[in-house]
């Protein structure tokens, strides 16, 4: 009985780690290793019925590159209202972004789409593509940001060696590059 209480008492320990180290470094702004931390101790705790784990490992995924690791955190997030939201949040982004790189690379056309606006930058770039309120120069899509006006962004697509394509999205303050979010 003993030893089963110690197995609880630790694996608990664990669990609250986890969401604390996830969170710590969610709060630092370092959502690369936040996304690789949630990445890596997903399954090896179980946390996969965690929430705020799943949430912060999610969000951590979508400030980086690694929007497709959302997909799984996704499907998980639906016991409370707030978890159901961020799940609808992580798809409507990962939508937004298959759209998108469907319209650049296959020339398909996705003006008429009706989905939700977030704030995170491929949702307004998405949107400002669906209103046509770009430039095209060299096939590089330029936009400007609609409330920050010294905000812009130019979105293309790119071939690595191995010929694997990609989708660019820069971000410009004052016409010098800040970001660049490369998304496959």
């Amino acid at each position: 009985m003993k030893l089963i209480l110690f197995i609880l008492m630790t694996t608990l320990g664990l669990f609250s780690s986890n969401l604390s180290i996830i969170y710590k470094l969610y709060v630092k702004q370092e959502y690369n290793k936040a996304c690789d931390y949630g990445r890596k101790y997903l399954f090896k705790n179980r946390n996969i019925d965690n929430e705020k784990y799943l949430t912060l490992y999610g969000l951590s995924c979508v400030e980086t590159d690694n929007i497709d690791r959302i997909s799984l955190p996704m499907i998980h997030l639906k016991s409370t209202k707030e978890a159901r939201a961020n799940a609808s949040y992580f798809g409507t982004i990962l939508l937004q972004k298959e759209l998108l790189f469907q319209a650049l690379v296959d020339k398909k056309e996705i003006y008429d789409l009706h989905l939700p606006k977030t704030n995170f930058v491929l949702s307004k770039i998405f949107y400002l593509f669906m209103q046509k309120k770009y430039t095209l120069k060299n096939e590089v899509y330029r936009f400007q940001d609609e409330v920050k006006e010294n905000i812009s962004y130019q979105l293309y697509i790119k071939k690595d060696k191995k010929n694997r394509v990609s989708m660019i999205i820069d971000i410009y303050q004052n016409d010098k590059f800040t970001k660049r979010y490369n998304y496959r």
